[in-house]
């Protein structure tokens, strides 16, 4: 390397690359692994996934019910409903009223106390059936409420957030350097997975003589040569001097 105006001389060094340690932030069992040591990665590429089979279960109950929820009831449903509620309210208007001919009679001593209770409880527990059909038809007929599938969609999200904390990315364009799981492994929270290298951002370590620190300022331009690419010069600045 070379670069000063007085010192042509030309000075070895090594060449460098950031690198990036990727781990998972929950634990897990690896299922499968999509890239080998040495590959290109994008951003956002998946380099390992692992097991999710019961995010997967939970989410398609979840899509499931969601998807009922948006359809909203069948006027079939609601049909169904609404005789139920009348078959109820029609026995309710009965057992009132039988009730009521239990306590006529009480009075005149014709039947027992036992019996009218048992006509006045029959009424009471019909009327709370009754009443029960009539939300569920009330229920029915108004449709599915706003809040509900808000619920449903923010469990859909969540579940689909952790989702992604199965699969471990590339945080950007890399090479994967080190792999260091296998399919099968049990990882716990926070273990690495890979190392990988950002090849766009390369930088050289060099030692200069001193009498050369002189010469050399923060953001010069240096030039710069390689074993690999011997009839090729490169040109960088210079970023950081240590004394």
């Amino acid at each position: 390397m070379s670069g000063c105006e007085r010192h042509t001389d030309a000075v070895s060094g090594t060449i460098e690359v950031d690198e990036v340690h990727v781990a998972p932030r929950v634990g897990g069992r690896v299922e499968k692994i999509f890239a080998r040591e040495g590959d290109h990665l994008e951003a956002g590429q998946i380099v390992v996934q692992l097991e999710a089979s019961e995010l997967k279960a939970r989410r398609d109950y979840v899509a499931a019910q969601l998807a009922e929820l948006e359809k909203g009831p069948r006027v079939e449903e609601i049909e169904a409903a609404k005789q139920d509620w009348e078959s109820q309210a029609a026995q309710l208007e009965f057992a009132r009223a039988d009730s009521k001919r239990a306590q006529d009679l009480l009075k005149t001593h014709t039947i027992s106390p036992s019996e009218a209770q048992r006509s006045g409880a029959n009424a009471n527990a019909i009327e709370k059936t009754a009443a029960a059909a009539r939300q569920r038809y009330e229920l029915l007929r108004e449709g599915t409420r706003p809040e509900r599938l808000a619920q449903a969609r923010a469990q859909l999200e969540e579940i689909d957030a952790q989702m992604r904390e199965m699969q471990i990315a590339a945080p950007s364009d890399s090479v994967l350097e080190i792999l260091s799981v296998k399919v099968g492994d049990v990882l716990p929270p926070n273990r690495e997975v890979a190392t990988l290298i950002l090849p766009d951002y390369l930088w050289v370590r060099v030692y200069v003589p001193e009498p050369w620190l002189g010469f050399i300022t923060l953001g010069g331009e240096v030039r710069a040569r390689t074993d690999s690419f011997h009839d090729e010069e490169f040109t960088g600045k210079i970023e950081q001097i240590n004394r």
